[in-house]
């Protein structure tokens, strides 16, 4: 019990450091107007003092300093917890394995095209469980799954291959990845113990309802999906959305007709939105505060690190999408749109259905 207890007072206390990290908001939106070469001091604060001194050459090489950032910072972290929690936090990470594997289905067997597994995927180090040579290497996407079945995201393969079967769009494989990788992550929170998984839970359903909102207005009002096919793409239930309720939602005819069924506390929180940027936001924003109030109230909590994970992946987002617009000469006025979208309502509204 006493080693419990110092391990998690040593947690608690690494949180605490890194939390002196994260940029608050007028620091993000100082960051969104600042040219370049005022930069150095804010990502000097936000941990990231290299960025400050050069840039890396290529956005590839930008992308993988900040996602190795993020992952040294996760194996810190996970070093003092015990196995359940480690699992969970492992997974959560893994979401960026699962963009190497989206990124091979969509270069191979879209595009045709060869990949540079140092140019075009992200090194996950200690994290990596997969070998990603041999799936370069397939000669199909059946091949594919049937090589990812033999993995650690064996749970995973099998639907995909289904999905793939049916509808032959790599669009369902990879919806499909993702709505089986958020049901493991919820059967992970569920082994948490105590304190430990109502934390954890509280802010895990929250990203998950804006996860399925979101994707449920894209898959039924931008792809142009029927409901039955929306719904099977969907995550687990979360906080106050759920399956039941997605199902209801999915048979509405407009984004308006969606939002009027919404559960009423949920309406109220996003009653002055009308496309599905603008909700997006909202509920990230909502997600954030809540992750906010986790990492400041709860101590000796594995949830602590997993809201300043969240907290940090989405500054890290934030800094990738400015430094990459300076990388690549964009307009200043595009840089920040990308890492705010709605401080530009008529670039957001393009994706209104």
């Amino acid at each position: 019990m006493g080693t419990r207890i110092s391990d998690y007072a040593y947690l608690n206390t690494r949180v605490s450091l890194m939390a002196e990290q994260l940029l608050h908001r007028k620091q993000r939106e100082a960051l969104l107007e600042l040219p370049l070469t005022e930069m150095s001091p804010l990502l000097t604060k936000a941990g990231l003092p290299r960025l400050g001194e050069q840039l890396p050459e290529s956005p590839s090489d930008l992308e993988q300093f900040l996602a190795s950032t993020l992952i040294n910072e996760s194996i810190t972290l996970m070093r003092c917890m015990n196995s359940d929690e480690r699992n969970f936090i492992r997974h959560w990470m893994r979401r960026l394995e699962l963009i190497n594997l989206k990124s091979i289905l969509r270069t191979r067997f879209a595009g045709q095209q060869k990949i540079n597994s140092r140019e075009d995927l992200l090194d996950l180090g200690d994290l990596a469980s997969l070998n990603l040579q041999v799936l370069i290497d397939t000669d199909s996407v059946e091949e594919f799954l049937r090589q990812l079945k033999n993995s650690s995201y064996s749970n995973m393969a099998s639907p995909a291959r289904q999905a793939f079967e049916e509808h032959r769009s790599l669009f369902d494989v990879e919806a499909t990845l993702d709505a089986n990788y958020y049901a493991q992550l919820k059967r992970l929170a569920a082994a948490l113990k105590d304190a430990h998984r109502e934390q954890v839970n509280q802010l895990m359903l929250s990203w998950l309802d804006k996860v399925n909102l979101v994707s449920l207005l894209r898959f039924r009002f931008v792809y142009g999906l029927s409901p039955p096919h929306a719904y099977f793409l969907l995550a687990p239930g979360g906080r106050q959305l759920s399956l039941n309720t997605l199902q209801q939602l999915a048979q509405q005819n407009d984004v308006t007709d969606v939002m009027k069924q919404l559960p009423p506390a949920l309406y109220r929180q996003l009653a002055d939105t009308d496309n599905i940027a603008e909700i997006e936001q909202h509920m990230q924003q909502q997600v954030r505060t809540l992750a906010n109030r986790i990492l400041r109230k709860q101590r000796f909590n594995m949830a602590r690190a997993y809201a300043y994970l969240y907290l940090r992946e989405q500054q890290i987002q934030l800094i990738h999408a400015v430094l990459k617009g300076h990388l690549l000469g964009l307009s200043p006025d595009l840089i920040q749109f990308c890492g705010d979208p709605l401080s530009y309502p008529a670039l957001a509204r393009k994706e209104q259905p």
